[in-house]
């Protein structure tokens, strides 16, 4: 199984999560099979799931993920059969080369996931494998094979799932969370 850990464990010095960072970390986990947060070695000196700044964002991206547990116990399935749950974006075309973004991946065969990983960012710049996107938070459709400039407000991570995919009225709902 793969996973992380919310926000990192090690805080050392300098290096700490503030609220931007642990809220984009949760993002990305709720996105993943688990999601689960440590308080780290100080978690004095560092955001966490219960401080204020990001209480919100932690009940509502924990909810995302239960919602989605159906759609994660088939990935879950498969990868017991051999099939990674995580993939990286040149699954499709399985060959390295064609890599275009080496951050985001595929949450089985029908979510298409793009980190932020730039402190501020608002919008993320994202290409999307072949075939017809749907962008979760927005509804709007997408083309794959190109590249695109979505909206990504904190809390609001890019995610796409196939227009045509088994689990499309599961994601419909998961997005009015």
């Amino acid at each position: 199984m793969l996973h992380c850990d919310v926000g990192g464990f090690f805080s050392i010095g300098k290096l700490k999560r503030d609220p931007e960072l642990f809220t984009r970390w949760m993002e990305m986990c709720a996105f993943s099979l688990m999601m689960r947060s440590h308080e780290s070695i100080r978690p004095w000196a560092n955001a966490q799931p219960y401080s204020k700044e990001v209480l919100d964002q932690t009940v509502r991206l924990t909810k995302v993920h239960r919602a989605l547990k159906p759609y994660i116990a088939r990935c879950a399935a498969l990868a017991g059969e051999g099939l990674p749950a995580m993939r990286p974006d040149f699954w499709q075309e399985m060959d390295a080369r064609k890599s275009r973004d080496m951050y985001s991946y595929f949450l089985g065969d029908e979510l298409f996931v793009c980190p932020v990983l730039k402190k501020g960012a608002e919008k993320r710049k994202v290409w999307l494998p072949r075939g017809k996107w749907v962008h979760l938070w927005s509804g709007k459709t997408y083309k794959g094979g190109r590249k695109h400039k979505v909206e990504a407000p904190l809390g609001r991570i890019p995610v796409f799932y196939r227009k045509d995919g088994e689990h499309a009225a599961l994601f419909r709902d998961v997005a009015a969370l």
